[in-house]
């Protein structure tokens, strides 16, 4: 038995499916692929794979990651091809790794990176917007409403963000290589984007990235930032895209590298 840990990343083609037929595209591939993946027991046996925090619709995301068990010894470049080879457009195995922490992604979740992309309602220079956020991090407590299935409650949002910053007009924080000619699917994410800057007027769109609590234990997210930011300045933030840059695991002092267990942030 070999556990496996991947990271893939989820494109513009396939944004707006649902988690769920994510988890049956994966098993699709598998079967397709002849990959040997572990069964559970039962009457209703599946496939012994674990994703990480699941993706909203609609956002697309550089740092998707799952775990895989694997009953005959294959190597990790071996699976990454098969697998890549069953996969739709927009769909793309980047990293696998034998894990050999036994850990479960879904559960180890801590945190995340977002980039989101905006439209305000007024033309105010960086500056200005580099002010108000400083401001708005400097509150100790940030509480916002949020409604769940039975009540509506208030909580405190602010140990839930890590990091918070502005960028200008135009200049997208996606690394080169997102999009590479030799790469085997010729995802749309930066042509995406670039559609979006060329559409409005620069000084109107504006770039969001930000840090924020993720999992089990707490979870934030980016849009709900937005709505407290957008309360708090008295602005009107319209989404135009959201780009999940990384997934973070934890230990309850830092964020580290799902594959790494690297350290990138003390909280």
């Amino acid at each position: 038995m070999v556990n496996l840990r991947v990271k893939f990343i989820r494109g513009e083609e396939i944004k707006f499916i649902s988690h769920l037929d994510l988890m049956r595209v994966f098993e699709r591939a598998l079967r397709r692929s002849e990959i040997p993946v572990a069964y559970s027991k039962g009457f209703n046996p599946h496939p012994q794979m674990v994703f990480g925090l699941p993706l909203s619709v609609g956002v697309t995301s550089q740092c998707e990651y799952a775990d895989f068990k694997i009953e005959d010894n294959i190597e990790p470049n071996e699976f990454i091809q098969r697998l890549n080879d069953n996969l739709p457009l927009g769909l793309e195995i980047m990293k696998a790794s034998i894990n050999e922490s036994g850990t479960n992604i879904m559960a180890s979740v801590a945190g995340a990176s977002y980039e989101v992309l905006v439209e305000h309602d007024s033309n105010p220079k960086t500056e200005k917007f580099d002010r108000m956020l400083a401001l708005y991090l400097k509150e100790k407590e940030i509480y916002m409403e949020k409604e769940s299935k039975r009540k509506t409650r208030m909580i405190d949002i602010r140990p839930m963000i890590y990091a918070f910053s502005i960028y200008d007009a135009g200049h997208l924080l996606l690394p080169a290589g997102i999009k590479e000619a030799e790469s085997p699917k010729n995802l749309d994410i930066k042509d995406k984007e670039n559609e979006i800057l060329k559409a409005s007027q620069p000084p109107e769109i504006i770039n969001f990235k930000m840090i924020l609590a993720a999992g089990s234990r707490a979870n934030l997210k980016p849009e709900f930032v937005l709505k407290s930011f957008s309360d708090y300045t008295g602005l009107t933030f319209r989404i135009l895209k959201i780009h999940r840059l990384d997934l973070f695991v934890g230990d309850g002092e830092s964020l580290k590298d799902p594959m790494s267990e690297r350290v990138i942030l003390s909280i």
